[in-house]
């Protein structure tokens, strides 16, 4: 998968006229066309051409843009950032680009002009909605060794954190007056740090992404994305900054990252209106580390569905979550089948979640355990989970072992637990389940391994 994922965004974006860049000043040049073997125009692109300066001073929103612009103009090209800290404002990627942000090289985003927008999952993309943002694009490369500072402690996190604690105590008005018809478990609305809507082939290479106003990574509408090699890092109370947010798009590859943040590291969605988008399906998720934040998630915005996802070759370490699938009665549709293999948890208070009763908490603590729930009608938007297979999963330090909590109405059906091994505090907690359990061991120091519900239909094979 890696190497597809790979060639498909190289070989697709170069193919055209993007070759691997060879010197720091050479413009254009002759290269070898991936595809046809046929010579080529190479182009470099650079923002100094256009008045840029990497000091930390000049606003140099204009000049990248430019130096996009221009080479998306002659079909394609790397626009390159050197060392030094560039300061800007939202950026629009085009077909055919790589934005190359080099070893030193800082690209931190500057609202002076307050060009910045709020993003919403649930609306259409709009202009500076996101610090970088691909949209209607194919064949686009965001990479480098440098790093992208999305300003959130500077800019946003202050305000959001005093919307959220006024949420908490409960006085909403606020909020609804300034956000009206936006979830208040999604938090005040701010702008994205990257997002690809709509993209077909594209690639973020290598980077350091970091200081995210909200989400840090967004791909959503999209389809043949890898996201490779990046490092994500946002402070655990930094607010609503999920990792990577797989938003209703069709084969993304996940593989060699490393997450720290405030929300969940990866959350896998589909929207929260159904006939709105696509479901989001056959997703990889692989060698990668997940450390502080709330795991991996699929949900809670399931209307429109979720397919295929696989996570394996995995190590979460402190996080609050482990594998975690959250949705609602006002949100849900079909969700599986999901795979996980190889994973590996150090400290993680809940290794396994499975529920649909999500109310914006960030973890099992709050939430029903086994007690029975009241049943309502089966509607458009009741969740239905059917395929959960966890194999070769080891966990030691968790809190509760796994929490698996269907609905009356719509049990989670085929979970298999099979070569688990998890030493936590308290067992699986389970009502509205079922599946099977083989060769698995519970350590719970505190009751028993398992603590069985309402309709708990688990075969349990020793």
């Amino acid at each position: 998968m890696r190497k597809s994922f790979l060639a498909l965004a190289i070989a697709g974006l170069f193919s055209t006229t993007v070759m691997a860049a060879t010197g720091n000043d050479a413009t254009t040049g002759a290269a070898t066309d991936a595809t046809t073997g046929a010579n080529t125009a190479y182009r470099l692109c650079l923002p100094e051409d256009f008045g840029g300066k990497a000091d930390g001073k000049t606003l140099n929103t204009r000049a990248i843009q430019q130096a996009i612009d221009k080479c998306a103009a002659q079909g394609g090209g790397e626009v390159r950032l050197s060392k030094g800290l560039w300061l800007s404002g939202p950026l629009q990627l085009k077909s055919n680009i790589m934005l190359n942000i080099t070893a030193n090289a800082t690209l931190k985003a500057d609202n002076r002009e307050q060009d910045f927008v709020a993003a919403y999952i649930g609306r259409p993309t709009q202009a500076n909605e996101a610090f970088i943002l691909a949209n209607n694009a194919q064949n686009v490369m965001l990479t480098g060794s440098g790093t992208i500072d999305g300003s959130g402690k500077e800019l946003w996190w202050d305000e959001a954190l005093k919307v959220r604690a006024a949420v908490r105590s409960g006085n909403t008005a606020e909020f609804e007056k300034r956000f009206p018809n936006v979830k208040l478990a999604n938090g005040m609305p701010r702008p994205w740090l990257i997002e690809f809507n709509n993209v077909t082939g594209g690639m973020i290479y290598g980077l350091n992404i970091q200081n995210s106003p909200m989400w840090n990574v967004v791909i959503r509408n999209s389809e043949e994305i890898g996201v490779d090699g990046v490092k994500i890092s946002a402070p655990t109370d930094s607010p609503n900054t999920d990792g990577i947010d797989i938003v209703s798009s069709n084969r993304v590859h996940v593989e060699n990252v490393e997450i720290f943040t405030g929300d969940d590291n990866i959350a896998i969605k589909s929207g929260v209106d159904q006939g709105t988008a696509e479901p989001s399906q056959n997703i990889l998720i692989e060698n990668s580390v997940m450390h502080a934040g709330h795991g991996i998630s699929i949900g809670s915005e399931t209307a429109n569905g979720i397919g295929a996802v696989t996570v394996r070759n995995t190590t979460f370490d402190a996080t609050e979550n482990g594998i975690r699938i959250k949705s609602a009665r006002d949100r849900g549709n079909k969700i599986g089948p999901l795979e996980v293999n190889n994973v590996t948890m150090e400290n993680v208070a809940t290794p396994i979640l499975v529920t649909f009763s999500y109310a914006g908490n960030s973890g099992a603590e709050g939430l029903g355990l086994v007690e029975p729930l009241d049943r309502q009608e089966v509607t458009a938007t009741t969740p239905c989970v059917d395929g959960v297979h966890i194999n070769e999963l080891k966990a030691t330090g968790a809190n509760i072992a796994a929490l698996l909590s269907g609905l009356p109405e719509s049990i989670v059906h085929n979970v298999v637990l099979e070569n688990v091994y998890i030493e936590s505090k308290l067992g699986i907690q389970a009502r509205y389940v079922d599946g099977s359990i083989i060769n698995t061991r519970i350590e719970a120091s505190e009751g028993e391994p398992i603590v069985r519900g309402p309709d708990y239909g688990m075969r349990e094979a020793r």
